[in-house]
């Protein structure tokens, strides 16, 4: 089952973040959104697959997607 997650990129990757968004295509992660100006990806990810992403170059860190309400 996936989970969507958010892919957090070293501080390297901030100018040229596709390139690691398509390494993460190639490794199972569906790729929502590329969110370049603050260095992250979001995206689902099987369990299997995340441990995968996180030894990619420019992968800092894969994050389950938190989320929030205001009462």
């Amino acid at each position: 089952m996936s989970e969507r997650v958010v892919v957090t990129l070293g501080e390297e990757w901030l100018n040229d973040p596709e390139t690691v968004a398509e390494e993460l295509r190639r490794s199972g992660m569906r790729v929502e959104q590329v969110l370049d100006q603050l260095g992250v990806v979001l995206g689902s990810l099987s369990e299997a697959d995340a441990e995968q992403v996180r030894g990619l170059p420019g992968v800092v860190a894969v994050e389950a997607e938190g989320s929030f309400g205001i009462p």
